[in-house]
Formats: structure tokens, sequence, C-alpha cells
């Protein structure tokens, strides 16, 4: 373009931004509508797609129902009749309708038994290894199968529907399946022939990319390759919604992907990306076709605007050319424009007047600059290229005695001594030359005549044109600092003599790991001489054979990551910042080792930089060897020690654990640290083989520790760390030290080899022929020569059935060989292998034992067979995870109790001095309504607290002999209100009186709890159930369930219709604070408050629930034993106080407080304590003067009922009145609460507390 005039360039420019923006804007419209396209066909693609699996999944659903629904009604006896079934079947012809592929029903084996469409080579044919079938019997639910080909003559791909029928006793019977033909006309055929627009379709997939359903009949239950469509990978892996890929036919298409409910199948639909985007092809060429004409018209107008546009500008440019060539007279232009051509042209006038007002300001700042020179203290001067000088400041005339005037013009050589001047102008030449900053010391002679020491520092100078123009330079005066490098040399001098003369072996090394200094104590200890030494950066190699840091080298590169590998007991200075010590070894030159002391220390400049270390030798060779030899000698102490056979250990004169050998630990399970500084007998001699515990002072070992006599005893008992006992013998042996006794030693035996040889002689037959475990005994190739009766009931093989044969027939599919490969490498070297497996019995079905293998060894040593135990694991599995279930709700309880008793004291506090303050102040005072704000909130949080408390099984019940049919039968008015009228409520009452010893309240919270429950379960109605009944729990409940103590107990049942729930809910329903309810509906503490309330009464709840089907609670509540008769209590009078002396015991500050408070407002004497100890000491100072003592159960040092033990003791008619926020176990024990101690809970209200302790003391 640089041929162009302006007026074309600024045509083609502005044209071709006009073509960018519109085409810019076309291609945005283009891509906004693409989305927006894409978007649409998305969206309304998979909602078409989401209506299709719901009604997919609802159809799934209604076979697995109609399948369910005709099992349920099939009985054992038409199960053994395939005619009945027939029958059964012929009269529901909408089944045959909807399994187009037929009816089939198995034998609990997997046997075919009968079949609507069946061939009769199918019959009796056995199926079980079939999944659909295999799941149907493992979980006793109706199951929908994955497709897989018929083995039917005409070999099409089905679908089977399968539901367990069920005996009377809930054992599987049968298994009842209706089948889908794929390639049919049904629900599921069906979607293989749907069309979405033209080329659109369906297709079915599951999890792992195999096609069930497509148009392509060929290609189904074929495997989709990976990666062939990267959309259906991502379906395959979780992705539910819409997306453009390429299919395996290489079709580019929209698919959406849903994943059906009820099967976890993928059904997708594929719609091609060009059907999709037609509209879009057609608006681009339109787009296109417009764009084309814009841009013609566009070019045409902007080339005849320019050109008028222009012609202002051309006659300004003309004017400027005169002016430079100077060919008209003329200093300013002329311009008639009245645009931005104008303005131009005056803006060139203003600048032309600018830079003559320029030239003038620049001549006044050189003589401002002159004038800033002037003023630095440093002489400065500059010259130019031929080193005339131009000018300096007054300085520099100052230092030289020469004005300025006479300097400007002249040479060094005029002003300075000859020999001097050369050497100042050869460095000049070279500024100018090098156009380098240059610093250089020489001589200069001053305006006194003296010479001088001087450091000079030149650069040159540019003209305009970036030649060399001069240069300029300063000099300083340096005389006197050269003076004083020389007195810090003398100094320097001496510091080096000083440690030079040292006896102690010092060097000093540089920052550059160079040795500067080698004093005589390094020649005399080394042997080598400072003159080999200093200078030498290898410093290692005088003190070691190979290449490694001194302790210098490692603090000058400041790297301590490798010093514990060089150097032993590494230490920071303590004494100097930065110094470190250590110890380290090495050989002198006549090969004598040499151990060493070192400190090392950091050598900084002002600037805290490090310039060298200096570091420091003592050599500590004899106390080093003296060391190792104490060592070495208790390395061989401890050597035996551990390699004796019998355990061993130690005790300190306080009969603390000092030291314990292998062996020893091993027998008991406890490890050296463990025991450590802790009392052998608390751990290995407390207890009796009977549990007895045996009291220290009659321990035998503490008498020995005691006395310091030596004893032997032959049979007794220790203890392992896993509570097992084992006899031992024993000898205790006291140690003694320059005479006095420090300690004892004790060697100990296991005798429990010895004791089992002889038990073992006498009852090794009967045991093998009775052992409650399976007993296996093989030869060395693994054929079975023995198994006693256990193993025929846990396998179902017979022993002329086992005898012979190798354990494979035991083998289960699903065990690893890796097992297999272990067990017989473990046993076939000698060891013994432990461990689970899963068997196979003869019937097929699989069973969990635990199997211990271990070889059998004749006389010679030689292993001859293998002998295996294997235990049954299924009963014990089914009570681990109750136990674990039960476990953790008592944990849960726990925290809730605890909770619940913190809250109350907090509580107390609150309603205590809030009901104090409430009685000061008149009922007109508006503070009033405030405090019963505050107490209001305090009474449900209390209530809150008793709800926990009812989980925790902590709360005080009012006991009392209760008919559960009429309590039932008077709460049932007040159900009908709760549950309201669309949930029917109907009952079936025991006949006879079920009389049970409980909290009425509560049972009736627990019923009215669960009839809330069944309500929420029923929003659109239903009907709820509540029976009772008397029922006797035997050991089969105990085997079901897990718990269960036997006995009568009556039951209640609460049973309704609701939606149910699943396994994974029933089993936290228990549990504090868990709903399923939305926010807002509920606090998750209802059936957890049933739960606590019933265990608290001794009783057991069961949960039976499935979703869709309704919830039925089960409640047993043991019946009561003997009849009480009820008491009636006199109404108590308003406390009128009193002036007795109570003794106050709580570790609560804020409670003790108010206690104190309280009963100094009713008139009493207060004397408070904070803990246990404290109590007594008051007690016994006042011991005439206490009537009552008030005690917090849970305290620290001293809980209440230690106390009130103590106290009674020394005073037995004291009377004591415990507070507590739940009833702890420590109250539990028969004998506490006797005549004269008594129990209030917190929260307790002030009227409260002081009406109690009047009824107390007016007991007399």
């Amino acid at each position: 373009m640089q041929g162009l005039s302006i007026k074309n360039r600024m045509t083609i420019v502005v044209s071709v931004l006009t073509a960018v923006m519109l085409s810019v804007l076309a291609f945005s419209f283009h891509l906004f509508y693409s989305e927006q396209l894409k978007q649409l066909v998305c969206d309304q693609q998979y909602t078409l797609l989401t209506a299709i699996t719901d009604e997919v999944d609802q159809k799934l659903e209604e076979g697995r129902t109609e399948v369910l629904a005709a099992a349920q009604t099939l009985t054992p006896e038409d199960v053994a009749d395939p005619a009945r079934v027939q029958r059964f079947l012929s009269r529901r012809p909408h089944l045959s309708e909807q399994f187009d592929n037929g009816f089939f029903l198995f034998s609990p084996g997997g046997k075919l038994i009968y079949g609507t469409e069946v061939e009769p080579r199918l019959l009796s044919r056995d199926f079980s290894q079939h999944g659909y079938l295999k799941e149907t019997l493992a979980r006793r639910t109706p199951q929908i199968s994955t497709p897989f080909f018929s083995i039917q003559s005409h070999g099409h791909p089905i679908v089977m529907f399968t539901a367990p029928i069920l005996g009377r006793h809930g054992t599987v019977v049968g298994v009842l399946a209706g089948s889908m033909d794929l390639l049919k006309l049904n629900f599921l055929g069906k979607l293989a022939s749907m069309k979405i627009g033209t080329g659109g379709y369906l297709y079915v997939v599951d999890r792992h990319g195999t096609l069930l359903i497509h148009p392509d009949r060929t290609r189904i239950l074929t495997q989709v390759p990976t990666g062939t469509n990267y959309l259906l990978d991502r379906a395959c892996a979780g992705f539910e919604g819409s997306g453009e890929t390429v299919t395996t036919g290489k079709l580019s298409s929209i698919s959406s992907f849903k994943r059906l409910k009820s099967t976890g199948w993928i059904l997708a639909i594929n719609f091609p990306r060009s059907e999709a985007y037609r509209p879009l092809y057609r608006t681009e060429k339109f787009v296109l076709f417009t764009l084309a004409i814009i841009f013609a018209m566009a070019m045409t107008v902007i080339a005849l605007f320019m050109k008028y546009l222009t012609a202002p500008l051309l006659s300004f440019t003309g004017q400027i050319q005169e002016l430079i060539d100077r060919k008209s007279a003329r200093t300013r232009v002329s311009v008639e424009a009245h645009n931005e051509i104008g303005t131009l042209g005056a803006s060139f006038n203003r600048l032309l007047d600018e830079l003559d007002e320029r030239k003038a300001e620049l001549q006044k700042q050189l003589e401002f600059l002159q004038m800033l020179i002037d003023t630095i203290p440093m002489p400065i001067f500059y010259k130019d290229t031929a080193g005339l000088y131009l000018g300096c400041n007054t300085a520099f005339e100052a230092w030289t005695g020469y004005s300025r005037q006479q300097m400007i013009g002249k040479t060094v050589f005029d002003i300075a001594p000859p020999d001097l001047a050369a050497v100042y102008h050869e460095a000049d030449l070279s500024v100018m030359r090098k156009r380098q900053h240059q610093v250089y010391e020489a001589q200069a002679v001053n305006a006194a005549g003296l010479t001088r020491d001087v450091v000079f520092s030149k650069a040159s100078f540019p003209t305009t044109d970036g030649k060399v123009g001069g240069l300029i330079g300063t000099l300083l005066d340096i005389t006197d600092r050269k003076q004083a490098e020389a007195e810090l040399e003398v100094q320097k001098e001496f510091a080096e003599n000083l440690v030079q003369n040292s006896a102690v072996p010092t060097f000093v090394v540089n920052s550059s790991h160079q040795v500067i200094l080698w004093n005589r104590g390094c020649e005399v200890l080394t042997g080598v001489k400072a003159t080999e030494v200093v200078g030498v950066r290898e410093l290692w190699s005088i003190f070691f054979s190979e290449k490694r840091p001194v302790l210098a080298d490692i603090l000058i590169d400041n790297d301590l990551r490798d010093v514990d590998r060089y150097y032993q007991r590494v230490a920071f200075s303590s004494m100097i910042p930065g110094g470190i010590q250590a110890e380290g070894e090495f050989h002198d030159q006549q090969g004598r080792l040499h151990y060493l002391s070192i400190n090392a220390a950091p050598i900084r400049d002002r600037q805290g930089k490090i310039v060298a270390v200096i570091e420091t030798m003592e050599d500590i060779t004899p106390r080093k060897i003296a060391e190792d030899a104490l060592e070495k000698s208790s390395r061989r102490l401890q050597l035996i020690l551990d390699a004796a056979g019998e355990g061993v250990y130690g005790v300190d004169l306080e009969g603390k654990v000092t030291f314990l050998n292998p062996a020893g630990a091993k027998m008991i399970g406890w490890t050296q640290e463990e025991l450590l500084g802790r009392d052998p007998h608390d751990i290995l001699h407390h207890a009796q083989g009977d549990g007895t515990p045996v009291p220290a002072d009659k321990c035998p070992l503490q008498s020995a520790f005691r006395d310091g006599k030596s004893i032997r005893i032959e049979d007794d008992l220790f203890w392992r760390k896993n509570g097992t006992s084992f006899p031992v013998e024993y000898i205790c042996t006291p140690l003694v030290e320059a005479g006095k006794r420090v300690g004892a030693v004790v060697l100990f035996k296991d005798n429990s080899e010895r004791k089992l040889a002889e038990e073992q002689l006498l009852k090794l037959s009967q045991a093998i022929r009775q052992s409650p475990v399976a007993i296996v005994i093989t030869d060395l190739k693994g054929n079975i020569e023995f198994v006693n009766p256990m193993f025929t009931e846990i396998t179902g093989y017979a022993p002329f059935e086992a005898l012979g044969a190798n354990p494979r027939l035991l083998k289960a599919d699903n065990v690893a060989p890796e097992v297999y490969e272990d067990l017989w490498r473990t046993i076939s070297t000698g060891g013994v292998w432990s461990g689970e497996l899963h068997n196979r019995r003869k019937d097929g079905t699989s069973t969990w034992v635990h199997s211990t293998i271990s070889s059998i060894r004749n006389s010679a040593g030689e292993i001859s067979h293998y002998m295996s135990f294997m235990e049954s694991m299924e009963e014990r599995k089914k009570l681990e995870e109750q136990l674990r279930q039960a476990q953790k709700m008592e944990a849960i309880g726990q925290l809730a109790g605890g909770i619940a008793h913190d809250f109350n004291n907090i509580l107390t506090v609150i309603m205590g001095f809030g009901q104090m303050l409430r009685t000061t102040i008149s009922d007109e005072d508006r503070r009033r309504s405030d405090i019963d704000q505050i107490l209001g909130a305090a009474d449900r949080a209390a209530q809150l607290t008793k709800s926990l408390l009812a989980f925790s099984r902590k709360q005080v019940m009012a006991l009392q002999q209760v008919e559960l049919n009429d309590l039932t039968q008077m709460l049932l008015k007040f159900l009908h209100r709760i549950i309201g009228e669309d949930v029917a409520l109907r009952t079936s009452l025991s006949e006879k009186p079920l009389m049970v010893l409980a909290d009425r309240g509560q049972i009736e919270q627990v019923l009215m709890n669960l009839a809330t429950n069944a309500r929420d379960a029923m929003p659109s109605g239903g009907e709820l159930f509540i029976g009772t009944d008397l029922v006797r729990l035997d050991k089969e409940f105990h085997q079901q369930h897990g718990y269960g103590l036997p006995g009568e107990y009556a039951l209640m049942t609460i049973s309704d219709t609701g939606s149910g729930m699943s396994p994974e809910v029933a089993e936290k329903i228990f549990e504090p604070f868990f709903t399923t309810k939305a926010p807002g509906r509920g606090t998750g503490l209802g059936l957890a408050i049933v739960y606590g309330i019933v265990k608290q009464h001794g009783g057991y709840i069961t949960i039976d629930s499935q979703l869709g089907h309704g919830t039925t609670f089960r409640i047993y509540i043991p019946m009561a034993q003997e009849r009480m008769e009820s008491e009636v209590l006199p109404e108590v009078a308003v406390p009128t106080g009193g002036s007795e002396t109570i003794l106050v015991v709580e570790d609560d500050p804020s409670v003790r407080l108010l206690a104190e408070s309280v009963l100094t407002t009713f008139g009493y004497k207060v004397l408070t304590a904070e803990n246990g100890v404290e109590a007594l000491q008051v007690f016994r100072d006042n011991r005439d003067r206490i009537a009552l003592a008030l005690l917090d159960v849970i305290m620290p040092k001293m809980n209440g009922k230690q106390v009130c033990e103590a106290l009674r003791k020394e005073s037995p008619k004291l009377k004591v009145l415990f507070q507590s926020g739940y009833t702890a176990d420590l109250l539990q024990d028969k004998g506490v609460l006797v005549d004269g101690v008594d129990l209030i809970m917190k929260p307790v209200q002030p009227i409260v507390l002081a009406r109690k302790i009047r009824e107390m003391l007016d007991a007399g």
C-alpha cells in the first residue's frame, strides 16, 4: 500500500473494516442461532426420552408386579402339580398376552418344572447357573433379567421376569418366571421400531455397553467397542442428558441418554445432525448472499466520501513542504477549513510557537544545572573528546586551586604533574573509547600541594546524534580510609597469632571453602603442617578417606539436611548464635582413630553475611572408649535376655516394670514399651483362674518386692493382654547394688504346653469325634483319610463320600486362586494357615467357614499329613452384625444421656435464678413478661432433655402395675384425634389381662409417637392397626434376633399401610435426630424416644417394613411377676423454710451458687464444697451443725455415692439428698437410696428443692 494515496488507503481500510464487522456480526448470529437450535433440539429430545423412559419403567414395574402377584397366589401344592399351574395361568389370559414368550416354573434347585411355551427337551433341565435365577433364590425378591438369547428353538433375545414362590414358613418352594420376546411387538420390542423424525431411532444398552434393543436386529446383545461413541461411554459411566457425538456407524448425531430406574439399562435416542440442523444451513446461504451486496455498496460510498474528506489535508501538506524547502517567506501555514484539518493547521502553528519558547527555556536549564553541580560537595569536572576542560563545580575549584575560567580550554597536562597527567589522559581516552563507566585509584596533588590517594569515577556522555561528546568525572579522597585499613591489618595479625598459638586445634575456612588459618593445635592433632593446608579447598582429604564435608563446609553452604549422616550428637550451640556442635571421628597419618568433639561458628561481616567459619576440635577418644565399653557390656546383657527362652522382667523399688525380654512379651502379649513404668500385679497377677481378685498385699510377688526375699512358685496363673490366663512357675530374686536393694527380677515359664499335653493324651480321641468343629485329615497329596461327624453336618458329605476324595470338592467358584496358593505354600513349609473360606456344600449351596490348617509330623519330624479344623461362620456373622447395631445404639444413647446431664445443670441455673428473680418483680413490671419468656424457653429445653434421657434410658421412671389392654383402650379416643379422619383405626386386644410393671405416661408416649409416625406415612389415608397379645419368648426368638431373655411378655403390635421404608432407612430409624421427613416436619427424636423407653422397661422392639407395603412395630414388655399395692402420696404443704445448716456439694459453680441462694432465701445456713474431698473436710469441721447434705451425683475426685458413704460412715443418721441430671449407674445399686437418702432430678425449681429438703428434715 506504499504507492497509494491516503484517500485510497482510507477507502480500502474502512471498506475492509466494514466487511469484517459485518462478517463478525453474521458469524456471531450464526453461532448464537446454531447454539440455540442445538439446545432446543437437545432439550426437546431429552424431554421425549424422559417420557418414554418413565413409560418403560412403569411397564417393567407392572410386569414385575404381575409376576410377583402370581407367585404370591401360588401355593406349594400348586408347585408340586404342573397341571394346577397350567389351570392357574389359563384363567389369567392377560398374563399370556403380556409375557408373549410364555411362563416358566422352576424348582428351588433351578430345574425347569413347567412352561407354557416350553419344548419337551427343556423340561427338567438345570438352569440354576443363570444369573436371574440365582439372584431370585438368593435375595427372595422379584428380579428382571438382563436380555439373553433363548435356548428355545426360535433363539430370540428374551427378558425374564422372576418372583419367588414362598412356602408357609417363608422358604422358597419354587420360582415363577414370565418371558418377553424382544423381537415381538410387546412394549420392549416396539422400542426398536420407533422413529424420531426421518432418520432418528431408539435403542437400549446395559451399563457395560451391550446392545439390548436396536433397530438392527443383528446387533442385539453385541458389545459396543469402547471409544467408538464417547457420549455412550459417558452414559455407561453414569451420564444422563443430550449432546453431539459420532455413533459406531460413523453417523454424526445428537444423542440423548436416560437410565431406567427399574433395571439400570440405558435408553438412548440417535437423531442425525444433518436433519436437526437443516434450517440452519438454509439461513447460512441467505446471509452470505446479503453480505456480498452490502459490501459492494459500502465500497462505492466510502470512496466518494474519502475524496471529499481529504481535499483540505492535501492543501495542508503542500504548505508544510514549502516551509521545509524554504521556497516561501511564510513562517506559518494557512488552512481555510473549519473541520479537523483546520484544527490540525492551527495546532501546527502553535507547535512552532512552542519550539521557539523551548529554546529559551533550555538556556535557562543549562544555567540551573551548573548551579546544581556547584552545590555537590564532591569535586566534579567534564571534558570534550580532545581532553579540553568544558567546566567544573566549585568543589573541584577548591580542591585543585584553579578557577572555572582558568580551567576551561586547558588539558590535564596544563594543571597536573606530567607523570600523573599521562595516567589521567590515558584513562580518559579509555573511557571514551569503550563507552564504559570507569573507577580506578590514583594519586593527585591538591591546592595545598599535598599528594593524596584518590578514587576517580568517570563516564562518557553522548551527543544528540549518539556519538561520544566527552566525559564527566569525579574524585574521592581516600587517604584517611587507607590509614584506617592499615591499622586494621595490624589488629588482624594479632588475632591470628592469638589463635595460632592456642592449644585447642582450630582452623578457619572462608566463604569459598579455602583454609585461611590452621593453628599449631591442628598440626599436633593431624600431623599436617599449616603450609600444606592454607589455601586448600578440599579440607576433607586430611580427615577422611572419601569426599565429605567438614562441619565448617556445612555451615558455609547452610545445608543441614545431611549433617546427621556424617556426624553424631548434632546440636545447635546455646552460646553462639548460628553455631553448631557435633561429634565425629577420623584416622591420623599413623592410622590411629580419634574421637572428636567439634564446634563450628560463623564469622559475619557488618551486613550479617557469612564470610568465614571457625571450627575447633577436642580429642575425646579416652572418654569415647569408656562409653563404648559400657555400651557393649549392656548390649551383651540385653542379648542374653533376648535369647532366653523363659520370660524375664525387672521392677524397681516402687514395683514398676523396668524391662521385659522378648520371650516374656510373647507369652503375655504386652510389649516392653507398654509395660514400662506400670505395676505388673495389676496386669499379670490381678485375679485367680475363676476371676476372684487377688489383693496386692496377698500377692507373693508383691511380698517378695517388699521384703527383699527370693521366692519360687511352681503353680500359679498369669494373665495375657487379651484377657486369657496361662499357668506359670516363676522365681523372684531381689537385685542388690553396693549393699542396697534397688529392685527385683522375675523369671517365669509358661506351663501351658505341659498341662495341655497331659490333658490331650486323655481326651484327644473323644475330642476329635465330639468336636463342635469339623476336622479333616489328609495325606500329603490332599486325599482325605479322616472326617468327624461335624464335617458331615457342615458340608452334607457322608464319611464314605469324602474318604479318598480331594478337598477340592468343597471349593466354591468365587474364591480367588491366590487364597489356595497361599494356603498350600504355608502348610507345605510346615506353617499354619488360618482364615475364612467360602465353601460349597453337597447340595450346591455355599457357606462361610473359619479354617485352621496345619501339618502333622511323624516321629522323625517329617510332615506326613495335614489336618484342617472348619467352624461354621454363618451364625457368628449374623450375631456380629446384630452386636454391632446394638453397640452403636448404646454408644449413641450414652452420648445423648451425657449431653442431657450437662444441659440439665445449665437449665437448673437458668430456671432457678429466673424464678427467684420473678418473685422479686411485681405483676405490673414489664420485665416480668420477659422473665416468663425465659422460663418458658427453659422449660421447653427441659422437655428436650427428658426426650434425650428417654432415649439414653437414664430417665427416672414412675413404675407401677399397668394393665396394657386398659391403657390402650383409654388412649384410643385421643389417638383418633391424632391420626385424623382419613386413617382407619383397627384394634385387636388380648382377651387375657396383660399386667406389666411400667411408667404409664411413657407407655402412652410410645403409642402416641408410633401413631403419629404411622399417620405421616399415610398422607393419602390408610389403616392403622393396634393389637396386644400374651407371648412367650424362647430360644428361637433369640436365634432370629440375637437378643431376648426367655419368659412371658406382653406384645404390642402397631402396623400401618403406609409408604414403608428401605432396609437402609430401617437400620438407622432408632438413631436420634435421624428423620426422613422434610425440614421443619420432625425432630428425629420420636422413634429414638420409643427405643429408649422400651429398653429402659427391659423390653425389646422389632421393625418389619418394605417400601410400598407399610411398616409393623412389635414391642415386647416383660409381664409383672407380682401384684403391687398402689401408694397414695399425701399432699405436701408449701415449704416454710428453716434455720438448719445444709452442706451443698456441687462441682458446677453456677449450680452451687443457685442452691446456696435458694436455701439462704428460705432461712437455712449453707456450707458449700466444690468436690468430695473438700466436702469431707467441711463436714468434719462442722459435724454437729450439719443437718442435711445436698450432693451432686457426678463430681471429680469422688462421685456423689462415694461422698454419701463417707459422710454416713462418720454420721449414720445424716440425711442426704442427691441431685442429678440422670440416674447414673452408681445409684442403681441396692442399699444406696435407703432411709434418710433421697434423689431429686435436675433441672429442679427452687420451690421444689426447698419443699423436698423440708420434707426430709421434718421426717425425723
